[in-house]
């Protein structure tokens, strides 16, 4: 499966463009998978499991929740210098994620080989907001919309 023939019908950032993106797609069961910091190993999952349909966090970790309990998911995974508009779909809200070494990657219950690392702009807390749209076509994969952005936002911050 193409992750990015995934998005085809849908034009994901119509108001402005992301800094970068990157397409990934996996293989969930249990119901959830993780945007965590780093490369993936090593990262604590367990205390970031999601419950019900809400995205949770633990700071190095989140848990995003699917509608299916296995199967094959596509996830758009955006980052932005400003806070990222709204995008489509079912919003699973908002977390945060401290990112020491400016990477994140998205994991599964297996850890499954490495997928893309999204490197970022910056290094520091991110804000994160996920939408889940709804499969293209009937036996098609869930979709994701992952976007993540640098909490304070640049400008913002104070100067002595």
């Amino acid at each position: 499966m193409d992750p990015e023939m995934a998005f085809a019908d849908v034009v994901l950032f119509p108001q402005a463009q992301p800094w970068d993106v990157v397409f990934d797609a996996l293989w969930v069961s249990y119901s959830e998978f993780w945007l965590v910091a780093g490369a993936g190993p090593g990262a604590d999952i367990e205390s970031a499991i999601p419950e019900g349909d809400a995205v949770k966090d633990n700071g190095e970790a989140i848990g995003i929740p699917t509608q299916i309990s296995a199967g094959h998911i596509a996830v758009a995974l955006s980052v932005w210098e400003a806070p990222a508009p709204d995008g489509q779909g079912l919003l699973l809200g908002t977390a945060r994620i401290a990112l020491p070494d400016r990477e994140v990657t998205l994991v599964n219950v297996e850890g499954r080989e490495p997928g893309p690392v999204l490197v970022l702009p910056d290094e520091g807390e991110h804000d994160v907001k996920v939408w889940r749209l709804e499969p293209r076509n009937p036996g098609d994969p869930e979709r994701y919309d992952v976007r993540v952005w640098l909490y304070p936002v640049r400008g913002r911050r104070g100067t002595a």
